[in-house]
């Protein structure tokens, strides 16, 4: 059973993560699974997904009462996005439980190119040619186990034998874990930022698990709105796992604020949505040195020439 807990800007209510009592129930072809996983992301607390005989099972859970209305409208643009007929759905009232604990109890470790990715539930793999991190969402997107943290971690492995950044930065960095793989795999201080106070918090809260207070730099930012991020810059690495409206947004700000041959990782995609943001960024310069999609969400890896 995949499942992963997401970062919403609900979980700012005080009952957010212990008394979450709707789940919200549908099933989906495979290859539509990320598509209606991120439908459902703004509205939900948490999203947990089964594979099925007849398909995947995306379970929903959300503190507030969701609006059978708008739920069949996000529902009804996926699955004209998908092709394919609007899936039946249920909502049911459930007991009061902590339901991200009891979303992320049973999630496997990732593994992916040089990294390995856990929650607190999990043994650790004590492999000596792996950098383990140790990551409890909580109320924020990030345990690793969707496609577009895992082209993240894919692009930093692929990345590791070059020359190491000296100042890194995270952008929507959730529960911190991609900041935290940049400093464990190059041994660099790392600033981590992202709009949601939660999410911060959470990525500290990470940070001192894995004993990288040292190095990981957590603070509230919209972007590079924050002088505490721009005074840290200009950045050589910049790493932004968020989506397409705000990648366009922020392309000039994050050309502004990186130096000549800096690289930029963008993700949050869907795969037809990744040439749009290439023209974006290869309008402010930059070029596109790799790309690669998993499970239909892609990462870019792009350049600012020297």
């Amino acid at each position: 059973m995949a499942q992963h807990y997401k970062n919403s800007q609900a979980c700012t209510k005080k009952t957010a993560e212990f008394s979450t009592s709707w789940q919200i129930s549908l099933t989906v072809p495979r290859l539509v699974l990320d598509l209606f996983e991120r439908a459902l992301e703004p509205i939900v607390d948490a999203l947990s997904t089964q594979v099925r005989s007849e398909g995947w099972l995306i379970r929903g859970y959300t503190a507030a009462k969701p609006s059978h209305r708008k739920i069949a409208t996000i529902l009804e643009q996926a699955a004209t996005m998908a092709g394919i007929q609007p899936p039946f759905v249920t909502i049911q009232a459930l007991p009061e439980l902590n339901w991200v604990r009891e979303s992320t109890r049973n999630l496997n470790p990732v593994h992916v190119g040089r990294f390995v990715i856990r929650g607190s539930h999990s043994a650790a793999c004590k492999n000596p040619a792996l950098i383990e991190l140790e990551i409890d969402a909580g109320p924020a997107f990030g345990t690793a186990h969707h496609a577009t943290t895992k082209g993240c971690l894919l692009a930093l492995s692929k990345l590791a034998p070059a020359r190491a950044p000296f100042r890194p930065l995270d952008v929507g960095c959730g529960a911190g874990t991609l900041a935290m793989a940049i400093a464990r795999l190059w041994k660099v201080k790392t600033v981590a930022s992202d709009i949601d106070p939660i999410a911060v918090r959470v990525a500290r809260r990470n940070v001192t698990l894995n004993c990288l207070q040292r190095f990981v730099w957590c603070l509230v930012s919209d972007g590079f709105a924050s002088p505490l991020v721009r005074e840290r810059g200009p950045f050589d690495l910049i790493v932004a796992n968020i989506l397409q409206r705000p990648l366009c947004a922020l392309a000039p700000s994050i050309v502004m604020n990186s130096v000549p041959g800096s690289t930029v990782v963008l993700s949050g995609l869907l795969d037809n949505q990744a040439p749009s943001i290439v023209a974006t960024y290869r309008g402010q310069g930059l070029h596109l040195k790799n790309r690669f999609s998993i499970d239909g969400w892609t990462t870019l890896i792009m350049v600012r020439p020297q």
